[in-house]
This record gives structure tokens, C-alpha cells and sequence, in this order.
């Protein structure tokens, strides 16, 4: 270590952003990160799980993935990104999302072509001058090389926070449009929270809709319910 960055540490240092536990980088101890309600690294598929399965209809996925369950820390820090883009948040969620990335090894499991990132609508990006899904993941997406693409397009609509079920699928399938044929590709689809699966799907017909073969989600965390 260098002469300034222990300076650095010494006066600056950094602390588990829950336990407060002095560590080297900023984010969490590996004991708190043991402790969040993450799914196994055996849980590729989580599809697999019949609880899963019959919370979140997804017909046109052919895989889902996801590092937690939208609840406690990992909720709140999810929420202080989209709504405050707290960069210590985000910084936490990107170890979460590296670390559980990496466990699961999906890149040499399944075959990926490309990225699509569900977007925010143009105004709403504007107005935060942020999309919270690309924060957290394009760092480790660029890490592993997988390309982000900008296919899907969202026209202003009503927030889906308070909606119930067959709301937010009919809010979905009028908010988003693809821009270009998707032909032959092989697609992961990233969100940060899949509720129930509404946008996720509609999003997933698109792009079958537009050729693509294969389309995998991942989220950040699911919403049990």
C-alpha cells in the first residue's frame, strides 16, 4: 500500500455500511454481506424454485436470475439510489451485484450476445439525470465484456409503485417500444426490482416479438409476495 493511500485510510477511514466495522474499501464486511437475504450461489435458475415460479408469470423468459430479495437493506439501499442516487448505496449494491455475479458464473453457463437495461422514460431521465439500473450494473457489464444495447425505448406513464398487479401489466404494455430488430440475439435483460413481472415480460415479448432467440433476466432483487 501506498504512502498516501495509508494517509488516507488513517484519516479518512472507511466503515461497514452496516455493522460500522472499519474495512479496507467502502461498502460492507464480509460477515454483513453473509448476513443479507441473498439467494444461494446454487440458485442459477431460479426458476427451478416452485415458489418463485408461481409468484412471478414470466412465459417469455427463459431463465431468471437475481442476487436477493427486495426487503431490509438491500431495499432500502435500492430505493436510495433510484429516488436520491446515493453513491454509497450504489457503490454497496455494485459489490453485491460483482460478488453474487461472479458466484453464479452465468457467463459461462448460458450464451450471451448482449445487454438491454430496462430504461427509465426519457422525461423521467431528465429529471433524475440518471438511470438507476445502469449505476448499479454497467460497471461489472463492462467488467465481463458483455455489451449494453439500446433497443427498448419507455414513453412517460404513471409510476407502477402503487399499482396492483393487472395495472402495472397494462401500464407495461403501453409504456414500452423497440427501436430495432433483435434478430437471432441472445439476451440478458436487467431491472432493478421485479415486482410481478410485468414489465420484465412485456419487455421479453419485444424482443422475441423482434427476433431474439434466448432472453435471460436478472434483477437486483424480487419482491416477494
Amino acid at each position: 500500500m501506498s504512502l498516501q493511500r495509508s494517509l488516507r485510510n488513517g484519516l479518512f477511514p472507511t466503515y461497514c455500511q452496516l455493522c460500522q466495522t472499519p474495512i479496507k474499501q467502502s461498502g460492507l464486511c464480509h460477515i454483513c454481506h453473509a448476513s443479507l437475504p441473498l439467494f444461494s450461489n446454487s440458485e442459477v435458475d431460479l426458476f427451478a424454485r416452485p415458489d418463485i415460479e408461481r409468484m412471478f408469470n414470466l412465459p417469455h423468459c427463459d431463465g431468471l436470475s437475481a442476487c436477493g430479495w427486495y426487503q431490509g437493506a438491500l431495499a432500502r439501499w435500492l430505493k436510495q439510489v433510484k429516488y436520491n442516487n446515493s453513491r454509497v448505496a450504489m457503490k454497496v449494491l455494485r459489490q453485491i451485484i460483482t460478488a453474487h455475479w461472479h458466484c453464479l458464473n452465468l457467463e459461462n453457463l448460458i450464451d450471451i450476445d448482449a445487454c438491454i437495461l430496462v430504461p427509465v422514460a426519457k422525461t423521467r431521465h431528465i429529471f433524475r439525470g440518471y438511470n438507476q439500473v445502469y449505476q448499479t450494473w454497467a460497471p461489472l457489464l463492462k467488467q465481463v465484456n458483455l455489451p449494453i444495447i439500446d433497443v427498448i425505448g419507455k414513453h412517460s406513464a404513471p409510476s407502477q409503485v402503487t399499482m396492483q398487479k393487472l395495472a402495472r401489466k397494462q401500464s407495461a404494455q403501453q409504456a414500452y417500444f423497440l427501436k430495432r430488430a433483435l434478430t437471432h440475439k441472445r439476451i440478458l435483460l436487467i431491472d432493478d426490482v421485479i415486482t410481478t413481472g410485468a414489465t420484465i415480460n412485456h419487455i421479453s415479448a419485444l424482443c422475441k416479438e423482434a427476433g431474439a432467440t434466448q432472453i435471460w433476466a436478472f434483477a437486483t432483487c424480487l419482491t416477494e409476495t
